[in-house]
C-alpha cells in the first residue's frame, strides 16, 4: 500500500423524517463546489443547493452571499448590502450562525454559506428580505442547513411546500439549535449517493457538497 493515498470515508446518514429528506454530516466534511451549470448536470455524488445566487443577461450565474470552502473565501458579499445569516464551520469543528456583512472579522473559518437565518429566529427584515424580496419566505421546495449540538452534526433538510416559518419548525424538530434557509423554490436540488432526490434544470452557481 506504500505510495497509495487512501480516500477518507465520509460519515453521513440520509433518512426521511415524515415528508422531509434529512442528511446528517460531520461539519468538517462540508465543502462548497462552484458549478455554474444546471443542477441535473452536476457530476457530484452528494450535494444540495447552496446560498442565494442570480444570473447575468448571458445566463452566467454569480453568488449573492458569503461562501467559504476549505478555508478559501469564494464570495464575500451580501444581497442588499445588509448582514445576513451565515452558517460557519470553524477549523476546530465549531459551528455557529452569525449575521454577517462579510467574513473578514472571522478567523480559522473552514466552511461558510449565507442565506437567511431561521433559527434561533427568522431575520428576514434585518437582512433586507422585504418588499419583493420577502418572496424568499413563501411556501416552496426548501433546503435548510442547521446544527444539532447533541449529535454534533450538520443537518441538511429539504422539504416540499415549506414556508420559512415551517422551515424553522423543521430544524427545531430535528434537534437543531441554529440554522438558515438556503436558496429555495426553483433552485432546490438534493443528490445523495448519486441519486437525484430534488432536481432542477436551473443553472446554479454553487452547491454544498460532502
Amino acid at each position: 500500500m506504500r505510495g497509495i493515498k487512501l480516500k477518507k470515508k465520509l460519515n453521513f446518514k440520509h433518512y426521511k423524517s415524515g415528508v422531509t429528506d434529512v442528511v446528517e454530516i460531520d461539519p468538517l466534511d462540508l465543502r462548497i463546489s462552484i458549478q455554474d451549470k444546471a443542477a441535473n448536470k452536476i457530476n457530484l455524488p452528494n450535494f444540495a443547493t447552496s446560498g442565494y445566487q442570480w444570473h447575468h443577461v448571458n445566463g452566467v450565474t454569480y453568488p449573492l452571499g458569503i461562501l467559504v470552502s476549505e478555508g478559501k473565501v469564494l464570495s464575500n458579499r451580501q444581497p442588499h448590502n445588509k448582514a445576513a445569516g451565515t452558517l460557519i464551520v470553524y477549523k476546530d469543528g465549531t459551528v455557529k450562525v452569525k449575521e454577517l456583512l462579510n467574513i473578514n472579522g472571522e478567523k480559522d473559518v473552514w466552511f461558510a454559506v449565507s442565506g437567511c437565518s431561521v433559527l434561533s429566529k427568522i431575520n428576514m427584515v434585518s437582512s433586507g428580505f422585504v418588499g419583493i424580496y420577502s418572496d424568499i419566505g413563501r411556501s416552496a421546495n426548501r433546503p435548510l442547513i442547521g446544527y444539532n449540538p447533541t449529535k454534533k452534526k450538520i443537518v441538511i433538510a429539504v422539504r416540499k411546500n415549506c414556508s420559512i416559518q415551517t422551515g424553522q419548525t423543521v430544524l427545531k424538530n430535528l434537534g437543531c439549535s441554529i440554522g438558515i434557509t438556503l436558496d429555495a423554490g426553483g433552485s432546490t436540488a438534493l443528490k445523495v449517493n448519486s441519486k437525484l432526490i430534488y432536481s432542477t434544470t436551473r443553472r446554479l452557481y454553487s452547491v454544498v457538497t460532502w
